[in-house]
């Protein structure tokens, strides 16, 4: 949810202006994660997740038709949702004309969200490798049954042999028994502080 919001309307939906840049976009497929640029037009769903109430965000342009349509549907006119006051004209005036046809026009889908035309062409250029077929046996090979070697067991690394003494002697190094720990020291301490 926003800052600056005040009461919300009915209807779970909001547009207003992104306010930072931190925003993901929950649109469909090639837009989703995208980040909702600060200042962008961006409209929110109402999501309950474990019982407190957030918008989940996308671009306007990744609207879809079924979402105007449910829209339209809850609200019923334009002028109830919530944000709409706030914007500048020319965006209130994209929200009606996308209301009026139900879905957003071609210029306001954001570039995330359109299928790259570029990288299809150049897949396209591109000749596909191919398997080389098969060898075919002679029909001499195919009398005598083929000369089939018999397939080897993939190799093992060999095991290392550690014996308990090298191990004890790596542990030994690491950890110098000989010195107390610093528990064993400050109890030392407080022994000494006694006796005193």
């Amino acid at each position: 949810m926003s800052d600056n919001e005040g009461p919300a309307k009915k209807g779970g939906y909001r547009v207003e202006y992104a306010s930072s840049g931190r925003a993901k976009c929950k649109g469909p497929k090639p837009c989703t994660g995208t980040d909702i640029p600060k200042g962008a037009l961006r409209l929110g769903s109402l999501v309950e997740i474990r019982g407190a109430a957030n918008y989940s965000w996308r671009h306007w342009g990744c609207a879809s038709s079924k979402l105007i349509s449910n829209m339209k549907e809850r609200l019923g006119d334009v002028e109830e949702l919530d944000g709409f006051d706030e914007l500048r004209d020319e965006d209130k005036d994209r929200i009606r004309r996308a209301f009026e046809e139900g879905k957003v026009a071609e210029a306001d889908i954001p570039p995330s969200a359109g299928k790259p035309a570029a990288a299809d062409a150049v897949e396209g250029d591109k000749p596909k490798k191919k398997r080389a077929p098969a060898k075919k046996k002679t029909e001499t090979e195919a009398e005598e049954g083929g000369d089939e070697r018999p397939k080897k067991a993939p190799a093992r690394k060999p095991r290392v042999k550690v014996s308990w003494l090298s191990l004890t002697r790596t542990c030994s190094n690491l950890i110098d028994y000989r010195k107390p720990s610093r528990r064993r020291m400050a109890l030392n301490q407080k022994r000494n502080r006694r006796r005193l």
